[in-house]
This record gives structure tokens, C-alpha cells and sequence, in this order.
């Protein structure tokens, strides 16, 4: 089928599609990509222009990509005593918490791993807020302006002291 009788958004569908296959699998491009693909999709969008709905998309889901990164850093500083701080493979994932207890345990374990951010350079508290929105030490290593090299260092620093303090805690 030609695109010029296709219907716009299946055009920018058709578009966004082929920028994903070009992208690596689980990377910032490829979420962004596939919300911009959500809202070409939306009944709510209206644009007749594909040029236009493309470059729209795009930036709506950059945004909104963005956005929700930050609220969830956000939530997590507001909220720490609401969440339990989960070491995984290549991030920190945030899970929320039943008891005072674990509360006041994960409120100490995140204000320890950010005096230790801290004494990393200036890097450090914004890599470590990164990782905590679930970013892999790569992805956050590129947020923050420092080598892949770098960035798996200070992930190991963190990992190694959240890891003494949860044997030193338990």
C-alpha cells in the first residue's frame, strides 16, 4: 500500500516503527518511541499533516517520558518513608513498604546511599537518583555526563555499601 493513501496516523505509526527498529531494545529512544506510537494512535489526536503529527508525537512522548522520571524521583524523596529501596542487577528498584519499621529502615538506607553519592563527586547524588528511578547504570552514567566506565565504578560503590549497611542492619 502506498503511504499517500494511507491514513496520517498509520503513516506516523508506519514511521515511528522504522525509527524503532534502528534504536537498541530498552533504551530511552526505544520507551519514547513507543509512547510517541501510543499517542499517534489516540482517537483524541486530529493532525492531517503526518510531518506534523510525527515531529508532535515525538515530543509529547519525550516529554512525558521525562516527566515521569522526575515524578518518580520526586515521589521517592517526598515519600522515602513510604518505600523499601531493592538492590537488583543493574539498578535500585523502589518498592513500597508495610511497617514502621521497614519505613524507618529504608528512610536510613537512602539517606546512607546519598552521603556516599555525595563523597563521589559531583556526579554521584544525581547517578544515584537516576538509578532510583530504574535506570541502568549506563543509562544513568549518560544522563549525568560520565563514562560507561565510570558509571559501572560508582553503581559498584553503591551496590557495595548498600549492601554492608543492609548485613549491618539485618
Amino acid at each position: 500500500m502506498d503511504r499517500t493513501s494511507m491514513p496520517t496516523r498509520w503513516v506516523v505509526v508506519a514511521k515511528l516503527q522504522a525509527r524503532r527498529s534502528k534504536v537498541r531494545p530498552g533504551s530511552r529512544d526505544e520507551q519514547i518511541i513507543e509512547r510517541a506510537i501510543d499517542l499517534a494512535l489516540s482517537d483524541r489526536r486530529t493532525q492531517q499533516d503526518p510531518d506534523y503529527l510525527y515531529k508532535n508525537v515525538l515530543r509529547n512522548a519525550t516529554y512525558a517520558h521525562d516527566r515521569s522520571g522526575r515524578r518518580a524521583c520526586a515521589s521517592l524523596l517526598r515519600y522515602c518513608g513510604d518505600v523499601d529501596i531493592c538492590l537488583a542487577d543493574n539498578s535500585i528498584d523502589v518498592v513500597a513498604t508495610g511497617t514502621v519499621e521497614e519505613d524507618a529502615e529504608a528512610t536510613e538506607l537512602h539517606q546512607h546511599l546519598t552521603n556516599v553519592a555525595a563523597g563521589l563527586g559531583n556526579h554521584g547524588v544525581t547517578f544515584l537518583e537516576h538509578l532510583m528511578t530504574g535506570r541502568r547504570p549506563t543509562e544513568a552514567g549518560l544522563a549525568v555526563g560520565i563514562s560507561k566506565a565510570t558509571a559501572y565504578r560508582t553503581w559498584a560503590t553503591l551496590k557495595k555499601h548498600a549492601v554492608a549497611w543492609t548485613q549491618q542492619a539485618g
